[in-house]
């Protein structure tokens, strides 16, 4: 009985000295402990809710759609990210192995033939004639040479105990790792996203500039043509004319850097797509109308939502996966135990050798204990506690980062909403001052002349108006990028809860 108690122990001991682990309890950096709880911006709820995995339908434009589908899958930086993802799931792998233990199969031949007078044979008479034999008394008649031949056949089986959670640590490690390096991807493949809207943005406001501006080359050379002929008649001055020839020449100066922005654009946008130059046609049709959202930002967003930012948990998880080094580095520090077996068969003949009475077992076990190594562990675990440090301190720069990012993006929005809203009272200006112009022209009171600067005013009001129309698609987009994608009403609301009921920001549950 005593005996089993004292199996039952070592068992216990064993099972507690196994899991433990030397790793650093996790904690969290000042500045993200003590962040505020919600954005302080000022805007009305939401009632649209947004898709979380395909955000920027939210834009209704099917153009669009259709660009980011392509971009998702021909882009070579988004190609490059997944084939970098795959090297380190493969490197986790190769981590995680010496958790287990290593078999090895083998199959040996070997062939010896040494000379009777060298080495053991020379002590026991193998001298060939020696004056005096090792035993007295008893002849040997020993060969010229000694011939062994030996066939093998073994299964070979290693493994190191984790008592302190080095293999472990470093396992699990490689996974934060791999887990990083998926968030870096995330953010790759956010980024392709966000450049691609941005780029379709800067295509649709660039031809739209052009047109506006070629419409408007083409008033003031009528303008210019009238001008001329007043003058001629004595009805207008030089001052006049001259002014209006300037203004006819410097727009239409503008119209061959308006072509270059709109080819550039297209290029550009080319690239994204993993494309040449020129050779997007298929998916840019001529007329281009993306919709605009000036849907509010839902009010009281919680900073919470960062936690969905690729970055930020890249840089949890490098914050995780230096602690855990630092536990196996720990580890090294304390003994290590090996164990070594291996069993098979052996024979002299070929013909013998899976016969059950040849058998073999080997059965090793290692203890090794570090003693003196000049420092060189202690100042592992030395360097790993300041990479610790430096993940903790780079998790903290993210997280600050991220939250001025999103705020300044949330005011932002609301600006360009406010500016857009503006110019779109300005452009109704502009269109009722055509109106009445065209009506007392046509009423036989006003004149042309007045008509065609209307028309003028008119096109400035329209390119500030596609200029406002990009601004708050930026904007938008930058919300979107700011938040690592999209924001759900409901998902706001569930997430302000989770808040206050928790009293802050907590780390992830370990996996």
């Amino acid at each position: 009985m005593n005996a089993g108690l004292r199996r039952g122990g070592g068992l216990l001991l064993l099972t507690f000295v196994g899991g433990c682990s030397l790793a650093p309890a996790p904690r969290m950096p000042a500045p993200v402990v003590e962040m505020p709880e919600a954005y302080d911006v000022e805007a009305p709820a939401a009632d649209a809710e947004r898709e979380a995995q395909r955000w920027w339908r939210a834009f209704d434009d099917p153009t669009l759609d259709r660009l980011i589908d392509t971009a998702l899958t021909e882009n070579l930086d988004l190609l490059e990210a997944i084939a970098r993802l795959e090297e380190l799931r493969h490197r986790y792998r190769i981590a995680r192995a010496p958790l287990f233990p290593a078999l090895n199969l083998s199959g040996d031949a070997n062939r010896s033939s040494t000379p009777a007078n060298t080495g053991l044979g020379s002590q026991f008479g193998g001298d060939d004639g020696g004056d005096e034999s090792p035993f007295p008394g008893i002849s040997f008649d020993f060969p010229d040479r000694f011939e062994f031949t030996t066939y093998s056949a073994s299964l070979g089986f290693s493994y190191e105990l984790d008592f302190w959670g080095r293999l472990r640590n470093e396992s699990g490690a490689a996974v934060r790792d791999f887990l990083a390096s998926r968030g870096d991807a995330e953010t790759v493949r956010l980024t392709v996203i966000g450049s691609t809207i941005s780029t379709y943005l800067e295509v649709v406001s660039a031809r739209e500039q052009l047109t506006i501006a070629e419409d408007n080359v083409d008033l003031l050379r009528e303008r210019a043509d009238l001008t001329r002929e007043r003058y001629q008649a004595g009805v207008t001055n030089t001052f006049e004319l001259y002014a209006i020839r300037q203004q006819y020449r410097t727009a239409e100066s503008n119209l061959p850097g308006l072509r270059t922005a709109v080819d550039d654009a297209e290029g550009r946008l080319a690239l994204i797509l993993g494309r040449y130059a020129g050779m997007i046609d298929d998916l840019l049709p001529a007329d281009l109308a993306p919709a605009i959202d000036v849907t509010p930002i839902p009010a009281g967003m919680p900073v919470s939502l960062l936690e969905e930012r690729p970055d930020v948990m890249a840089a949890f998880e490098r914050v995780e996966a230096a602690r855990l080094r630092v536990g196996a580095r720990r580890a090294e520090l304390l003994p290590s135990l090996t164990l070594n077996a291996s069993g098979g068969l052996q024979a002299g003949e070929v013909d013998r050798l899976f016969y059950v009475d040849q058998w073999f077992t080997n059965l090793i076990g290692g203890l090794v204990a570090p003693i003196f190594q000049g420092g060189r562990l202690r100042a592992n675990v030395g360097a790993a506690g300041a990479q610790y440090e430096q993940a903790l301190i780079a998790y903290a720069r993210t997280v600050l980062g991220a939250y001025r990012e999103v705020r300044t993006s949330l005011r932002q929005f609301e600006n360009e909403r406010e500016r857009y809203a503006q110019v779109i009272e300005q452009v109704a200006d502009a269109r009722a001052s055509l109106e009445s112009q065209l009506e007392r022209y046509q009423s036989g009171v006003g004149d042309y002349v007045e008509y065609i600067d209307a028309r003028v005013n008119l096109n400035g009001a329209e390119t500030t108006r596609v200029l406002a129309e990009r601004g708050i698609g930026e904007a938008r987009l930058a919300v979107h990028r700011a938040l690592g994608g999209a924001w759900v009403a409901e998902d706001v609301e569930e997430a302000a809860a989770s808040e206050n009921e928790g009293g802050g920001p907590t780390l992830p549950d370990e996996e």
